[in-house]
């Protein structure tokens, strides 16, 4: 072969070389031990990193190490650690740079992914020192992923975390400690959940849904603190009321947020337990009395709590109520000095309490109310809740009834008549007990028959309402989560009534197709809080 050919072959090697974006340098190494030998030169170092890592160099990882505390590029080694992926192998350096607060955070993901036991020390260094805050998050993800199949021993460690200032070890912490101890339904870390329910950082962000989805996976145990809390009962729940007022203080919350706010509400209303039903009756009651000396915008903020407060409590007494709490729901409503708003929905809760129990009761105010300023809107929450039974006996009252402002709610084609005749619709046309009817009237384009149908369903007893909890669950995936909220609600509702435990394999169905389904992202919160209670049914 003349000489001039080899010039040219390998002129052609390069080309090709280059065009597969290898290059065709003069020493450029081909083994790990080539690239390992360049890590500490200051023009090769970072391309010996990177390839080190893409050519799996196990055996390259004692020099990534030595290298490691005085490199420029600790991301890049962290990188190609995780990707060389020989986790034993790995320990020491993992170890130097958990201890690291510039590496801390990448290293504690990497960690995370390889779930190693000798690496659980130095990720709890990280959790209980200030070395690497902005580390915390990863940390604990690999620390809870490590310790699964025991998590009751780090029980008192995310208590800890739970309880940690979220403006400094970020809320994300706080959160992921309250998932945990949800999981393993931590009895102990009760009362720093309902705390954290009110936790919220300096920028806003909120703790909340994570407290709340934590309370009911523990279920029942968190029932008696929850309520003798909202009721301000300190024989029972002292150490929770002095912490909710020494938190508030240190965060600067209001103790009309802790003491009348929506959040302990909502969350006995999401563990669905009869016990807790005579607390929340009572603190539908409860008298508004707005904050003094403050300015308008803390005024304005009281308000929405207040009317937030009384719907969650309505709410909360559609899945608990019982007929104990009948005579408190009247008195609220038959007391003129309430608000007219709440007076309004504790009649919708009484209404709507299971078993009908609270319709007498609705319609004994109706007859012996003389103002028709309140007795035309009282005609739609009587309606939510009417059965069969009674229904004639409203009708005929309505008839009755001179005012035109009642006429106005149910004859005609005002906007109000048509709702009330969309739901009365339900009562005429189908039978008590006529399964196939509900289901045809579910199914419905008007939204509102098919609240009522929804509702009505819970009446249904024996085959009939397995074959109704069936079309509940089929129906739900085609209500719009925007646009009907008060379809997809009664769905749920029913579906609680009439479920329990065998139907949540379908319910967590549901719930993945609304993880995926934008604008779905409140029910999905919702569905997470009804599972548990289902399982527990």
């Amino acid at each position: 072969m003349t000489r001039t050919f080899n010039v040219f072959l390998l002129v052609g090697i390069c080309s090709v070389a280059m065009a597969m974006g290898t290059g065709c340098k003069k020493g450029t190494p081909t083994t790990c031990n080539g690239w390992a030998k360049l890590l500490k030169s200051p023009v090769k170092g970072r391309d010996a990193i990177r390839n080190l890592g893409d050519l799996h160099c196990k055996e390259g990882l004692p020099a990534l190490e030595e290298v490691f505390p005085t490199s420029q590029y600790k991301d890049l080694i962290l990188q190609s650690v995780h990707t060389i992926n020989a986790p034993q192998d790995s320990v020491n350096l993992l170890k130097k740079a958990l201890a690291d607060p510039e590496a801390a955070v990448q290293a504690a993901a990497v960690a995370e992914d390889f779930a190693i036991p000798e690496l659980r020390q130095p990720l709890m260094d990280v959790l209980t020192t200030d070395v690497a805050y902005k580390a915390r998050e990863n940390a604990l993800k690999a620390l809870v992923k490590q310790d699964a199949s025991n998590l009751k021993q780090d029980e008192d460690l995310l208590i800890g975390l739970l309880r940690n200032d979220p403006n400094l070890q970020g809320i994300s912490v706080n959160a992921t400690a309250a998932k945990a101890l949800g999981d393993m339904k931590s009895e102990k870390a009760i009362p720093a959940l309902v705390v954290g329910l009110f936790m919220r950082t300096q920028r806003g962000e909120a703790m909340y849904t994570w407290a709340r989805k934590a309370l009911t996976a523990i279920g029942k145990p968190a029932v008696a603190p929850l309520v003798a809390t909202l009721a301000g009962d300190k024989a029972v729940a002292a150490k929770i009321i002095d912490d909710l007022s020494t938190f508030g203080k240190k965060l600067g919350i209001y103790e009309w947020q802790w003491q009348d706010g929506p959040e302990m509400v909502q969350v006995l209303g999401d563990l669905r337990d009869t016990a807790a039903a005579m607390a929340l009756a009572t603190n539908l009651g409860k008298a508004l009395n707005p904050p003094t000396g403050v300015d308008d915008r803390v005024t304005r903020t009281w308000q929405i709590a207040q009317q937030n407060r009384i719907t969650m409590g309505m709410m909360a007494l559609w899945n608990v109520g019982t007929a104990e709490i009948v005579p408190t729901l009247k008195a609220i409503i038959e007391n003129k000095n309430n608000d007219a708003k709440q007076r309004l929905d504790t009649a919708s809760a009484l209404s709507m309490l299971p078993g009908f129990v609270g319709v007498d009761a609705v319609l004994q105010i109706y007859q012996n109310t003389k103002l028709e300023t309140f007795r035309a809107p009282f005609v739609k929450p009587i309606l939510l809740g009417m059965d069969w039974k009674h229904f004639p006996t409203f009708m005929k009252a309505l008839k009755a009834d001179k005012s035109a402002l009642v006429k106005e709610r149910f004859a005609g084609d005002g906007p109000d008549a048509l709702e009330f005749q969309a739901m009365a619709i339900v009562l005429t046309d189908c039978k008590e007990g006529d399964v196939d009817c509900l289901i045809g009237k579910l199914k419905s384009d008007n939204v509102v028959t098919a609240e009522k149908a929804a509702i009505l369903m819970t009446a249904l007893t024996g085959d009939a309402a397995a074959k109704g909890l069936k079309a509940l669950i089929e129906r739900y995936p085609s209500v719009d989560p925007v646009q009907a909220v008060d379809l997809r609600r009664f769905i749920t509702l029913s579906i609680w009534r009439l479920g329990n435990k065998g139907v949540v394999p379908e319910i967590k169905a549901l719930l993945k197709a609304d993880k995926e389904r934008k604008g779905a992202g409140y029910w999905v919160d919702e569905l997470e809080t009804l599972i548990p209670a289902l399982a527990a049914k």
